[in-house]
């Protein structure tokens, strides 16, 4: 029997369910989280841009009421207009009896007392505590909405997504190149997250970009010029009844607190300036990270500060390409060849990507290093406090976490390509540790991928172990198999052409008789367990996400995928996934270029 699909929510109504979780997650950890009490069903609506009255909040928290979920604040927000700006402006002019820009607990206490309907000093007490986020005594503007930037304007990913959840933003903004050339002639992007400090959600960039195509002029402050280097405070006169502020931090002070409280600061120092300490080589590829390397790894873990290269952010990356792969790291992959460095390490642009290298150069896959760090998370005192959840990887990803989430008996999450659906799980509690094969590892401690944790996370594991990166990586293989992995891209293919070899493919992968056949390349048979377009639903809130890529899934793990992306004017990109499992212990140490040309599932020759 087959039932009629449920009608797709509309645009509008997928942009105010975003609305709705971004409110939400403003106030709580997760969705799945109840509203206890009528001030954080307050709070809660101030997020969404509600000025709820007393009288508003009692029509949905009467005596009987013990507590609301997601859906009710919902339907809530449904009935309730959201307060403009103006209005909340007024409001303020009419509290601040002295006309100074600021509220202070006496004349909030003496408006919410005496006027309209009558709160109890209690009740003063508890909004004043929410509103007053530097807790000086005075409620201003600039807790509202003022902006903080990193000393210089220069923040890396991780530590944006760390300060936006650390100082409670609504949101950040990222200028970026990311991982793309650089200077006036090079790719260049605006980056929005939300107020949980993961990337905005397809709802809310599609709704940006729906305004921008409206949008007649916009206004600009000429005059109003910040220092970027010096740290603190400006004020500066503008249009509002109040100044606007401009807050300059340092741009590693509050990535560094954080970093401190998930790994062993004492041990990483041994480890890298001890009386047995091993030598390292990070590369920052002149992008933003290279003076998080230089103040955490060198200054406080005492590292030696030649150990650290291309630490000056440059606009142009040093006309490099500053991506951390075998090609575009090539310099540092040649110097740890040398075998004078026990560790290497390279960083992106934007510093949330990573690549590890051991001794002699030997490379470490990312689809690996996810699995290495997810094995041995009780290296990580961080881990030790809070358990690891749940684990994840981006659907091209191979499948080496999934041998260690089946091992330590740990949920394991498959998703499509984008940091946010890992964003998605972590905010329900579901999820931990995660990773993608494009270099990108992190964890639930901010929503973004992040290199320097990434590499931190290594440390700790060589510390604990007392071995090296390779032997690390070898006894990984001896206990979980491995997966030999490979990626070919191929860029501005015709896409007439390109979209015909899909449709080829999927004809004959859904043809009823593929599921079963046999394959042999080399010494190796493979035989189809299964053959899709993966889509994926999200556990949290059931959007589905379909089409995201053509699969092979055979029947000892190895999988062929094939991915379409950018059909446009510049022609389509192709890319092709190779991951082949081995568990025979003789097999294991191969190259991976070798064992996957050598036994390509790629290149399978059918009835064989």
């Amino acid at each position: 029997m087959s039932f009629p699909e449920s009608p797709r929510p509309s645009e509008e109504e997928e942009a105010f369910y975003v609305q709705c979780r971004a409110a939400y997650l403003a106030v709580f950890k997760s969705s799945l989280t109840n509203i206890a009490s009528k001030q954080q069903l307050c709070r809660a609506l101030q997020q969404a841009g509600r000025n709820p009255a007393h009288a508003t909040l009692n029509k949905y928290w009467t005596p009987r009421t013990s507590k609301l979920n997601f859906d009710d604040f919902c339907e809530i927000l449904k009935n309730e207009k959201k307060t403009e700006e103006s209005e909340l402006m007024r409001a303020f002019k009419k509290m601040d009896l002295n006309s100074d820009g600021f509220v202070s607990h006496s004349e909030l206490e003496k408006a919410l007392t005496t006027r309209g309907e009558k709160m109890t000093t209690e009740e003063v007490n508890a909004i004043f505590s929410l509103a007053d986020i530097n807790k000086d005594g005075k409620l201003d503007y600039a807790e509202i909405g003022h902006l903080v930037i990193g000393q210089n304007g220069i923040m890396s990913t991780p530590a944006v997504s760390c300060v936006i959840r650390k100082v409670k933003a609504v949101g950040g903004i990222i200028l970026t190149a990311s991982h793309n050339p650089g200077g006036p002639n090079g790719d260049f992007g605006i980056k929005y997250n939300i107020s949980s400090g993961g990337p905005a959600p397809e709802g809310i960039t599609d709704k940006i970009f729906e305004i921008s195509k409206t949008l007649q002029e916009y206004q600009i402050c000429p005059e109003l010029k910040a220092d970027l280097a010096k740290i603190g405070k400006q004020i500066f006169e503008v249009d509002t009844f109040k100044p606007f502020t401009v807050e300059i931090v340092d741009c590693v002070d509050a990535y560094a607190e954080m970093l401190r409280e998930i790994f062993n600061f004492a041990a990483l120092k041994e480890l890298l300036s001890g009386a047995n300490h091993i030598n390292v080589r990070l590369d920052a590829m002149h992008g933003v990270v290279g003076p998080y390397v230089k103040k955490i790894v060198c200054e406080e873990l005492g590292s030696p500060s030649n150990s650290a290269v291309n630490c000056v952010p440059q606009e142009d990356f040093g006309g490099h390409h500053p991506d951390p792969n075998l090609t575009y790291a090539a310099d540092l992959v040649n110097t740890m060849k040398g075998g004078e460095y026990e560790f290497g390490a390279a960083f992106d642009g934007d510093g949330d990507r990573n690549m590890v290298l051991g001794k002699n150069g030997f490379f470490v896959n990312p689809s690996d290093s996810v699995a290495v760090i997810a094995a041995n998370f009780t290296s990580i005192p961080y881990f030790q406090k809070t358990g690891v959840k749940g684990l994840a990887r981006s659907m091209p990803t191979s499948g080496a976490l999934d041998n260690v989430a089946k091992a330590l008996q740990m949920q394991l999450y498959e998703t499509p390509t984008g940091w946010k659906f890992f964003g998605n799980l972590m905010d329900a509690g579901k999820l931990s540790l995660c990773g993608e094969e494009s270099f990108g590892t992190g964890s639930d401690h901010i929503r973004e991928k992040d290199g320097l944790w990434a590499v931190l996370a290594w440390l700790s594991i060589l510390a604990a172990r007392k071995q090296s990166v390779e032997e690390i990586m070898k006894d990984h293989w001896q206990k979980f198999g491995r997966n030999f992995f490979t990626r070919y891209d191929y860029e501005e293919v015709d896409s007439d052409a390109a979209n015909k070899m899909i449709k080829d493919l999927e004809t004959a992968m859904f043809d009823p008789s593929f599921v079963g056949k046999k394959f042999s390349s080399g010494d190796k048979t493979y035989e189809v367990a299964v053959s899709d377009n993966f889509a994926y639903t999200d556990p949290v809130d059931g959007s589905v996400s379909k089409n995201q890529g053509l699969r092979m899934i055979f029947s000892d793990g190895s999988r062929i995928i094939f991915r379409l992306s950018g059909t446009g004017s510049a022609g389509a990109t192709i890319r092709l996934y190779i991951d082949s499992y081995e568990k025979d212990p003789q097999k294991i140490y191969q190259d991976p270029q070798v064992r996957t040309i050598g036994n390509n599932p790629s290149q399978l020759d059918p009835g064989k």
